[in-house]
């Protein structure tokens, strides 16, 4: 496969802006059942938004690379000016995105409350590299790149402003990271919980009704997580949201197909519980409406580097290292550089999938580029390497000693997660390559060093040392509140 034009062929059923004007009726998720026979002379006709001089056409009128409005760019063919919406546009993904569509040509709009910002001062931590405001930010977006970014704050629960909002915009494709994405501060306490899940499970709804009354054939690209798959003890394979064809269930000396069904998931906390949840949500109104999304079971992410954040220091992203938010190698990175023993819990053998934060948001374009049906919820386990966490550790201390002289520790805590230490996990993640010709532009070695470079610097060393208190786990999923002990402090 070409990787550039791997969306090279697909026709105006893709296209957002292809409006069906006859009979579609998706009763199965991303299966059309027959018009009636009095409508078979209409049945999946439509109108181009972007060309109505063609007139009505059908669904394969065109395809991408013959398309005017579709032109190559590095990650595919891209629709000319695609209007993108990135819902929590303040965040460390969805700033680093907003860049990215922006340097490629895209019409970046978005909205935030600042939410993130709020629980990570509530922890009493801040984002090791330091951001500017949403205001400067948008200012030297201008300055450096020459674009603007259509920004409003505003709560996606917010009905009425954001109805007004996708009104205005007409999004063609839409980002959904507006939630919480913290599994431990879901686990705090009661009211972290109930806000957890009313946040991100009541906002998800929020947008596929506006989605449904006002810009139903626009592309939603909604994160997940393959924390909702958990990480079975049996080893089965964690397949990519749906059983394949050829999976059979066999008991009692019968047999069924599991094809095209939702496979089970069996989340490792109460915010995974709300993921799960949305899941369902997407699943059915794709099926009702004829809606069309992808659902990006994401691995973790790490990292500190884009291209587009070399263009000014004021255009970087987040990173936080806190024990709510700091994920796992970025925590290590911090923990080296200012001497703190880096922290696995328990044996350090469980088992994730991770991805370089460049190669996260290569993906995130790719699916931009090539919607799928309407009617049709597909899913893409996002991750590049599988990887315990002692292993990782044993990296990051590699990297800190042998590139910058540092000296570090491992050491093992009491585990506060109710999970085993040690367990297979065979995470299947073969669509992004497969169909979207996703191949990693960065090792995990190259970004723990670029990482390293960056947290070395004084100035940012300088605010890890201000906020050590925050980075070793206190928050047991238990619900005791005690410090985690020390089991083994390695060398």
């Amino acid at each position: 496969m070409n990787e550039k034009t791997h969306n090279k062929n697909k026709t105006c059923w893709f296209c957002p802006a292809f409006n069906f004007k006859g009979l579609v009726d998706f009763r199965a998720c991303g299966q059309g059942t027959d018009a009636n026979e009095s409508d078979k002379e209409v049945f999946n006709l439509g109108e181009c938004h972007r060309r109505p001089e063609v007139g009505q056409i059908g669904p394969d009128f065109e395809t991408f690379e013959t398309c005017p409005e579709w032109e190559k760019g590095p990650y595919g063919f891209q629709l000319k000016n695609m209007r993108v919406m990135i819902l929590g546009i303040d965040g460390y993904l969805g700033w680093s995105l907003a860049l990215k569509l922006l340097n490629l040509g895209y019409d970046v709009s978005g909205i935030d409350n600042y939410s993130r910002r709020g629980w990570v001062k509530e922890k009493g931590g801040h984002t090791i590299v330091p951001i500017a405001t949403m205001t400067r930010r948008l200012i030297k977006t201008m300055d450096s790149m020459g674009k603007n970014i259509n920004f409003r704050e505003m709560n996606l629960q917010d009905r009425n402003r954001f109805r007004s909002f996708l009104e205005e915009v007409k999004p063609e494709a839409i980002v959904h990271y507006a939630e919480c994405p913290s599994a431990p501060y879901s686990m705090v306490d009661d009211d972290h919980a109930v806000f957890v899940q009313t946040n991100n499970v009541m906002g998800t709804l929020r947008l596929l009704f506006a989605m449904h009354d006002i810009v139903p054939g626009a592309s939603l690209i909604k994160l997940g997580t393959m924390g909702e798959y958990g990480a079975p003890m049996t080893g089965r394979p964690l397949f990519e949201g749906m059983f394949p064809a050829d999976a059979i269930l066999k008991w009692d000396n019968r047999e069924w197909s599991l094809a095209g069904e939702l496979t089970p998931r069996d989340p490792a906390s109460f915010y995974h519980v709300s993921k799960v949840q949305d899941t369902y949500n997407v699943f059915e109104a794709c099926k009702y409406w004829g809606l069309r999304s992808y659902d990006v079971m994401q691995g973790v992410i790490y990292g500190v580097y884009l291209d587009e954040f070399e263009k000014d220091e004021e255009l970087r992203s987040r990173f936080d290292v806190d024990e709510w938010f700091g994920t796992a190698i970025n925590r290590f990175v911090a923990q080296a550089v200012v001497g703190i023993p880096l922290t696995v819990y328990g044996a350090g053998g469980q088992k994730r999938g991770f991805l370089a934060l460049r190669d996260a948001m290569q993906c995130m374009v790719r699916l931009i580029n090539s919607p799928p049906k309407p009617g049709v919820y597909d899913v893409v386990n996002q991750i590049s390497g599988i990887y315990d966490l002692l292993d990782l550790a044993k990296t990051v201390k590699s990297i800190g000693e042998k590139e910058f002289g540092l000296k570090v520790k491992i050491q093992r805590l009491e585990n506060p997660r109710i999970e085993s230490d040690r367990h297979p996990y065979e995470a299947i993640y073969k669509n992004l390559p497969d169909k979207f010709g996703f191949q990693p532009e960065v090792t995990l070695e190259d970004e723990v060093s670029e990482m390293f470079k960056l947290l070395c610097r004084p100035e940012i060393k300088r605010r890890i040392e201000e906020k050590v208190h925050v980075i070793l786990p206190k928050t047991r999923w238990s619900g005791i509140k005690k410090d985690m002990k020390v089991i083994e402090v390695m060398e």
